[in-house]
């Protein structure tokens, strides 16, 4: 008998590979089956846009997602990208509840799906959680991040995500964390305990021997250091950083999709945006960075973090300037350089630059060993057994 997991997370089309694939990635290869339903907003893109600029990218972006309807995914994974009225309130969403409730049964049916014999695994959003009132074998909540401390100022919106991130936690077997921060907030939120799921790191693709993609050789033969910086792109970065280091002798690379407004960037000498790169090829551009970067505007939504990048960065033996982000504070400061200004970026940055070698590469290394995708699901298997 196929033993299924119907998961929600993340957007699956995103050149980044999240957490929630990482983990869905070990069931597979435990001889799993997938069922990955895409996500439905739970808000409208408006909302945390700066301008009418980034509201566009968004929007654009997940139509090109919708146009793709049902996939196959490699092995034994299958990707429903479910139809919804893209209207925001609660009229809708219950609405939109019954929609992906009807194409998850339909997908289901047509897989061969029992979900009594199924484990339900939500991530990110609240797509799957009409599913919660229905047998599965286990049901899971992964907070990776925590949606009702969601970068808005609207106090409506933040309490019906409250509501239904109380929903969600309160009706799921197992709770996981990827922060003390974010476990912290949700125990008083469900009143339950929640086990914490800190990231992990694909240690074998991020140390393996690629060679450096021909752009990024190029840029550097300009003999500027060069700062980095890979991962969706959004209002959130700190984009004065990426300015003031390009302006003081930096060569600044950026990798990812565009979804904010970054006119500001445009034209400014020295940076260099490279644009979504496929998680295959990411090391052959990281590993030509001298420092990588964590730049954000603080606010909850970035102080409950913690960063996959942080330890994909560590992966590849490189210094890593961050804000002040309490988990990377916490865990990880020996291996962090911290600032929370442009001119500090500037100044840590040339400062991890000229302090860094072999021997502190190396131990960055060793830490990024401790923290595996493979270990992190051996505590997930812990648990849920």
């Amino acid at each position: 008998m196929k033993q299924w997991v119907v998961c929600t997370g993340p957007d699956w089309f995103r050149p980044s590979v999240t957490s929630t694939r990482q983990i869905i990635f070990r069931f597979v290869d435990e001889g799993h089956h997938v069922l990955w339903v895409n996500p439905v907003a739970f808000k409208s893109p408006a909302v945390n846009s700066d301008n009418k600029r980034s509201m566009k990218k968004k929007v654009l972006n997940k139509l090109k997602t919708h146009l793709k309807i049902f996939k196959k995914a490699g092995n034994r994974i299958f990707i429903l990208i479910p139809v919804y009225i893209p209207l925001f309130n609660p009229t809708f969403d219950k609405i939109n509840e019954t929609l992906v409730t009807l194409q998850v049964k339909i997908a289901s049916l047509l897989l061969g799906i029992k979900w009594e014999d199924s484990i339900l695994w939500i991530s990110g959003n609240f797509t799957l959680s009409a599913l919660l009132k229905y047998n599965f074998r286990r049901k899971i909540y992964q907070a990776a991040d925590l949606i009702s401390d969601f970068r808005t100022s609207d106090k409506e919106l933040l309490n019906r995500l409250r509501e239904k991130e109380m929903y969600l936690s309160k009706n799921v077997d197992h709770l996981f964390a990827s922060s003390p921060n974010i476990r912290q907030k949700l125990e008083a939120l469900s009143q339950r305990k929640v086990g914490l799921l800190t990231h992990g790191v694909d240690l074998k693709h991020f140390t393996s021997s690629q060679r450096l993609d021909p752009l990024i050789i190029k840029i550097r033969e300009k003999g500027l250091p060069v700062a980095g910086y890979f991962g969706t792109l959004s209002d959130a970065n700190d984009k004065e950083v990426f300015v003031h280091l390009a302006k003081n002798d930096f060569s600044v690379v950026i990798i990812g999709k565009v979804l904010g407004d970054y006119s500001m960037l445009e034209g400014v000498k020295n940076i260099y945006f490279i644009g979504p790169v496929e998680f295959s090829r990411l090391p052959s551009f990281a590993k030509g960075f001298d420092v990588c970067l964590l730049n954000w505007v603080m606010a909850d939504w970035i102080k409950n973090s913690f960063p996959i990048k942080f330890l994909e960065y560590l992966a590849m033996g490189k210094p890593v300037v961050s804000c002040r982000i309490p988990v990377i504070e916490d865990m990880f400061s020996d291996f962090a350089y911290f600032a929370d200004t442009p001119a500090e970026f500037l100044s840590e940055s040339r400062r991890a630059i000229a302090e860094n070698n072999i021997n502190r590469e190396s131990l960055r290394i060793a830490e990024a060993s401790k923290n595996t995708w493979e270990t992190k699901f051996e505590l997930i298997k812990e648990t849920i057994a």
